[in-house]
């Protein structure tokens, strides 16, 4: 694995391990809250558009909103501390793109698909940003994003087969990625909160 900088200060000298380069994703990205928030509204507001302008409303809506999840979440990232992004060269932030545009790409494909098949957009846009919660279980070192994950595509087929309105999905979703980012959060500040001083 390549030498890298990590968030903590100069080039190291040494090769990250796993486990050390998953620590500098969770304290560079905040435990990972933040990003299920912005996503969250995006979803919510996708919903509201279907409602009141029409399935190709929301659905571009959803789209668009999903590409700028990223450099939403690394503004916020940046305004909570002290870097944007993982720097040059980490050997997670491969991974972290990866998943990024790979997210980006199946919202195209389903996007696409929405002319043809309307009420079957937000549920499948559901399986594929589940889908996409399953690298950062690797990312981050965390297997709850994997549960949301799962939890997230299971919800979206089950949505999708399903005698439901076709807004039905976005609303799930958004509610989904708020429980999920409102635990990240608590897991993060656990892991920040100061070690209890022993009784005496």
């Amino acid at each position: 694995m390549a030498v890298t900088r990590t968030s903590e200060g100069p080039e190291s000298a040494r090769p990250l391990g796993v486990a050390e380069a998953q620590a500098d994703v969770r304290r560079i990205y905040h435990g990972g809250w933040l990003g299920p928030l912005v996503a969250a509204v995006v979803w919510l507001v996708a919903g509201l558009a279907a409602d009141r302008a029409g399935m190709a409303s929301g659905s571009a809506v959803l789209f668009l909103g999903g590409v700028l999840i990223p450099p939403l979440s690394m503004l916020g990232n940046r305004l909570l501390g002290d870097r944007a992004d993982l720097p040059a060269g980490h050997p997670m932030r491969g991974l972290a793109m990866q998943s990024a545009f790979g997210m980006v790409a199946g919202l195209l494909a389903v996007w696409l698909v929405a002319g043809v098949l309307p009420g079957a957009f937000f549920p499948l846009a559901m399986v594929v940003v589940g889908a996409h919660y399953f690298t950062f279980a690797h990312l981050y070192g965390e297997v709850a994003f994997l549960v949301a994950g799962v939890v997230q595509v299971v919800a979206g087929l089950v949505v999708l087969v399903a005698d439901t309105p076709d807004t039905l999905g976005a609303y799930l979703m958004a509610g989904l990625l708020v429980v999920m980012s409102g635990g990240l959060l608590l897991r993060h500040r656990a892991r920040r909160a100061p070690a209890a001083a022993p009784v005496l």
